[in-house]
C-alpha cells in the first residue's frame, strides 16, 4: 500500500511538472538519453544562475567562456544527433536557431571536398 502511495505521488508530481509553462515532456528509450537529460537539467539551472548573476555576482570574463564552451558542446551534440538520425533513417529536426548549421557544415565539405569526420 505504501509503495502504491509513493508511485501515485511520483505520478502526480510528474503531471504537475508537465503542466508548467516551459516544460517539455520527453519519453526516453535509452540510458544515453537519461544521462543527457540529467546533464541538461543541471546545466539549465546553472546557466540561469550565471546569467541572472552576471555583473552582480559573476564577471563577464568568468561567465562567457563557460557559456561558449557549453554552446560548442550543444552544437557538437546537434551534429552527432543529425548523423545518427540520418544513418537510422529517422527524420531529424534541428532545434530552433541551429537549422542552418547542418547546411553550413555540408556547404563547407562540398566546397573543400573534405569531410569533417574520418
Amino acid at each position: 500500500m505504501e509503495e502504491q502511495n509513493r508511485l501515485n505521488d511520483r505520478i502526480e508530481r510528474k503531471v504537475s511538472l508537465a503542466r508548467e509553462r516551459d516544460t517539455r515532456v520527453i519519453i526516453t528509450r535509452t540510458s544515453d538519453t537519461h544521462r543527457i537529460l540529467d546533464i541538461v537539467r543541471s546545466a539549465d539551472k546553472g546557466i540561469s544562475i550565471l546569467r541572472n548573476g552576471l555583473l552582480i555576482r559573476f564577471t563577464t570574463a568568468d561567465v562567457l567562456p563557460l557559456l561558449e564552451e557549453y554552446q560548442k558542446a550543444v552544437e557538437a551534440l546537434n551534429q552527432s544527433a543529425a548523423k545518427i538520425c540520418e544513418k537510422a533513417g529517422v527524420p531529424y529536426r534541428p532545434p530552433r536557431g541551429m537549422e542552418n548549421q547542418a547546411d553550413e557544415s555540408d556547404a563547407g565539405e562540398k566546397k573543400t571536398g573534405k569531410s569533417k569526420s574520418p
